[in-house]
């Protein structure tokens, strides 16, 4: 008996030993199947966008530790890391969800419909890379106002377009995101009012005026 567990005390300083120095067992991969993970929590994030769900959009479930954005509109460029970005969606977000409550609910029934085409790049067992072309629309309950020109269809107004490059990381839970570009169209919905700061992922040129 007592040769056995001294056995056992062998093993167990062993094994000890080894996840001191690291050792972790070895990460499944099926390369389809993190492609599809990794479009999935993209689509997660862009739902979010249209939601103005701010967890989905800059929470720690999508933004890697080191997050840093970029927005680029004609000669403007904004960069932001995940705390800024985060502050900023929140500071908006009462105004942004009373939009988009029903006229009857006192809001403004607005939607917004953020068209996205990803497209993976690149791929490999710890990293991602996806690009993007978008289109965003937005409408609101009674119709859009005659201060609103542009490309419209049947009542949506196409606001935006442009395209976004993203850098994501493996981790073991989830695909997160590392880096992101996102690339305003110069000239598209030139009518709109210019914002000299953009807010947030400056995604929505119909504002809250609540």
């Amino acid at each position: 008996m007592t040769k056995r567990i001294a056995i056992l005390a062998a093993l167990v300083a062993v094994a000890l030993t080894l996840a001191g120095c690291g050792f972790k067992p070895p990460v499944q991969w099926d390369e389809a199947e993190e492609r599809a993970h990794a479009l999935e929590a993209m689509g997660r994030w862009a739902t979010g966008v249209e939601d103005y769900n701010v967890d989905a959009m800059a929470g720690d479930g999508i933004l890697a530790a080191g997050f840093k954005l970029i927005i680029k509109e004609g000669s403007a460029s904004h960069e932001k890391n995940a705390a800024k970005l985060m502050e900023e969606l929140l500071g908006d977000r009462d105004n942004q969800l009373g939009f988009r409550k029903s006229k009857a609910q006192g809001g403004a029934g607005y939607e917004l419909d953020f068209r996205v085409n990803w497209v993976i790049n690149t791929i490999d067992r710890s990293s991602a890379t996806v690009n993007a072309s978008f289109e965003v629309w937005e409408t609101i309950e009674d119709g859009l106002g005659d201060d609103v020109a542009g490309h419209i269809v049947d009542g949506w107004w196409n606001s935006d377009n442009g395209t976004i490059e993203v850098a994501l990381v493996r981790t073991p839970n989830a695909w997160k995101v590392i880096s992101m570009k996102i690339v305003f169209n110069a000239g598209a919905a030139s009518t709109a009012r210019a914002l000299p700061v953009l807010e947030g992922l400056g995604i929505g040129k119909l504002r809250p005026t609540l």
